[in-house]
């Protein structure tokens, strides 16, 4: 099996190195200039303008790049042709998993040696309110690098930006700002530096032009002038002109890299690592042994192969591993934990975290999975609700329901383990906030349209006209009751294994309640669960949560029968007039009167609308709520059902339907397929696949040795090495065949 071979293509630019060093611009300006000039993030720090590599001639002309392409993207490597008036520049870039960009040029046909200059341009601000203040605060000129403190602080207030765009609002009257982070840039490149200069300038285009930097100015005689002019002028505040000059030799590749760290040694050595010889090559083992690390799958189905290691590599991309990465409002440090995605989601959300905890259980390695629910209880706020949103040097933010039950289960029973006592602790003050500020008769209460992650639907406006300009209300949601259900469940299990040390609350009794309350949001009339008003009133909204009780199908069997179940299937999840459309499973269905495939809410298209979008995270609950209900009807054509939501929710998922182009936007058109596109935000880990793959095309089911798969229109699938009871399975599966297992 070959990752790379099934992930190459030439359409793509996002690079990480898996430990938080990233490069993933949404919309790229300047991907063709060399070098990384786009924004680049360390963890969550937003760092632009890194650097960029400017050319003259030994005469000091400037050296035009006239045309540029990318030659191929895999997750280790991106590689593109410059073409100059006279020769030609191969450039390679990648991210190393010591937190160093690199990019490395080779000159192609040219008749000498050219001059390149390492020009890096961050702001320097004097202390004051912005959200965020970012700025350089030291710069060392050493031997053959220049190293430089950019420290980032946030106000203590902020109005939560609902428009996912990174326009955070300050507080009227706030003035506080939060204690700054500083991160350290370590920038060089792998021959001798012939000269530097570093220079304080007036804000100015920013663009990657020789026009643009200091080189008219202090190139002189070939050579840089060596000044040092950083906190001068009668106001130092501006744009930080940093400026190395090395000599690009033909066909000798020249590496330019930055290194990063929490300290200027860690930067050191991760610039070090960035200018290695062999820096490609060990990136490229690096991302090996990560592919080698997870169950190897594949399939005569080219969407289900592309998907699952497509989603292995996003998984990988947003990954943010440093140690002493402190958590702005929490106790200490980060754990290993995965963010939501690139730029504005670039940071730890408790929503997301319940996908990603089930997406990285099916690791050979636990700890990643363990880091997620450490970083749980550390940023527990008193009350024991989870933040939505937690950073490492702003404040934290929001509120989300969430089942994190679920994934803990699954992590135990893989991998033959149990989770710390502090884990279970914390859920189970979790637990406790659920039933003192949630709870009410018909079920859990959810206080604004933010806190299901689901803005913008009709199921909102049921309770207030008001709820789209995000005022406070209070409604019953049939998906924060399911979470509810599913949490007492596991923490009734937990109580009665002696597993929780200090009883407050006796789980058993509210368990059955909740699954009674549970039961009472169905609508016998139309086979449909329906959020309430706290005086009992029905909702008339539809939204695809109304289905998501099908993920405890078997615990409410007492009060709804599978049958039922399966009605609602057929009613509702199957119907084309409903929510079984051309490409996608909409979030609101088809005959709501909100209903907009193109993202339009009171038309205007909005960003993160849910009033008739595909959202692979709906669409996660969805599959695994109809594979549910299929294995307790234990029939054929009911796994053929489930097998045909899971591919619908597999193959949205694709550029254009193609298999090796496949992607994962925040949602979708369900008529047509096409993305987001506006958004630009790819890789968007806010959905389980590679848990879907593994639990409903493979088949297993975690701590238990028979395979279960879906019935799919597929010739065959395997997969090995799989965790399972602290095992490993074989699995191979093929048309008409019994499933054969075997273990390691």
């Amino acid at each position: 099996m070959d990752p790379f071979a099934i992930l190459q293509r030439d359409d793509k630019w996002f690079l990480g190195g898996g430990f938080g060093a990233i490069y993933a611009p949404p919309f790229p300006k300047h991907l063709n200039a060399l070098g990384f000039w786009d924004e680049c993030y360390l963890a969550d720090i937003r760092i632009p303008h890194l650097f960029t590599i400017l050319l003259t001639d030994e005469i000091g002309h400037p050296i035009r790049i006239l045309s540029s392409k990318i030659v191929t993207w895999r997750p280790d490597c991106l590689e593109l042709k410059h073409e100059t008036k006279g020769f030609s520049l191969v450039e390679r870039r990648c991210v190393t998993a010591e937190n160093a960009w690199v990019t490395e040029l080779t000159l192609e046909n040219a008749p000498g040696p050219i001059r390149a200059f390492l020009w890096s341009l961050l702001d320097m601000r004097e202390p004051g309110i912005a959200a965020p203040w970012s700025s350089v605060t030291d710069v060392t000129i050493q031997s053959n690098s220049l190293s430089v403190r950019f420290d980032t602080c946030w106000p203590n207030e902020l109005e939560p930006d609902r428009s996912a765009i990174e326009a955070e609002r300050i507080e009227a009257g706030a003035s506080k700002m939060g204690s700054a982070l500083p991160i350290f840039l370590s920038f060089g490149a792998s021959d001798v530096r012939e000269s530097w200069t570093v220079n304080l300038a007036q804000r100015h285009d920013e663009s990657p032009l020789y026009e643009t930097s200091v080189l008219p100015q202090k190139l002189k005689n070939g050579q840089l002038v060596g000044d040092f002019k950083v906190k001068v002028g009668s106001e130092p505040d501006g744009l930080l002109h940093s400026v190395q000059q090395f000599s690009l030799q033909p066909d000798k590749p020249l590496r330019f890299s930055c290194g990063s760290g929490l300290s200027a040694d860690e930067a050191e050595l991760s610039l070090q690592a960035g200018l290695d010889s062999q820096v490609f090559e060990k990136n490229h083992e690096s991302w090996a042994r990560y592919f080698q690390a997870v169950p190897q799958f594949e399939s005569s189905d080219p969407w289900l192969t592309h998907a699952y290691w497509y989603r292995w590599f996003g998984l990988r991309l947003s990954r943010v591993d440093i140690c002493e990465l402190p958590i702005a409002e929490g106790k200490g440090m980060f754990l290993p934990y995965v963010t939501e995605g690139i730029g504005f989601f670039r940071n730890f959300v408790s929503y997301s975290a319940q996908a990603h905890l089930r997406e990285v259980s099916w690791m050979h390695d636990p700890s990643l999975a363990l880091g997620i629910l450490g970083n749980l209880s550390r940023c527990q706020r008193e009350d024991g609700s989870y933040p939505g949103h937690n950073y490492s040097c702003r404040p934290s933010r929001d509120f989300y329901h969430a089942d994190f039950a679920t994934g803990i289960q699954q992590l135990e029973k893989l991998h033959n383990v149990r989770v710390s006592d502090e884990v279970v602790q914390s859920m189970a003050r979790y637990g406790d906030y659920y039933l003192r500020e949630r709870h009410s008769p018909f079920g859990m209460v959810i206080f604004d349209q933010n806190e299901t992650g689901q803005e913008y639907m009709s199921r909102y406006q049921f309770v207030t006209e008001s709820a789209d300009k995000w005022v406070a209300f209070k409604v019953v949601g049939v998906d924060a009751t399911t979470y509810g259900c599913i949490l007492a469940g596991w923490l009734s299990q937990l109580q009665n294994e002696g597993r929780l040390t200090e009883v407050q609350t006796r789980w058993t009794g509210h368990y059955v309640g909740l699954k009674r309350s549970l039961a009472g949001l169905f609508d016998p009339s139309i086979s449909y669960f329906l959020d309430r008003k706290l005086e009992g009133e029905r909702s008339w909204a539809k939204p695809a949560t109304g289905m998501y009780p099908m993920l405890v199908a078997s615990e409410l069997e007492e009060f709804i029968s599978t049958s039922t179940f399966l009605e609602i299937a057929d009613r509702w999840l199957l119907n084309s007039d409903q929510f079984w459309l051309e490409k996608g499973l909409p979030a609101t269905t088809k005959s709501d009167p909100t209903f907009s495939a193109d993202g339009e809410w009171k038309e205007r298209r909005l960003n993160c609308p849910w009033s008739g979008r595909s959202w692979p995270m709906a669409n996660s609950h969805l599959v695994d709520g109809m594979a549910n209900v299929a294995l307790n009807a234990k029939t054929e054509i009911a796994k053929q059902k489930a097998g045909q939501v899971l591919m619908k929710a597999i193959k949205l998922m694709f550029h254009d339907g193609d298999p090796s182009r496949p992607n994962s936007y925040e949602h979708y058109d369900p008529v047509s397929g096409v993305p987001a596109l506006y958004r630009g935000y790819d890789d968007y880990m806010h959905s389980w696949i590679v848990d879907l793959i593994l639990r409903h095309a493979v088949g297993v089911q975690p701590g238990v040795s028979e395979v279960l798969p879906l019935t799919l229109d597929v010739d065959w699938i395997e997969c090995s090495a799989i965790p399972n009871m602290g095992k490993r399975m074989h699995v191979r599966i093929e048309r008409g065949l019994a499933p054969r297992v075997t273990w390691e």
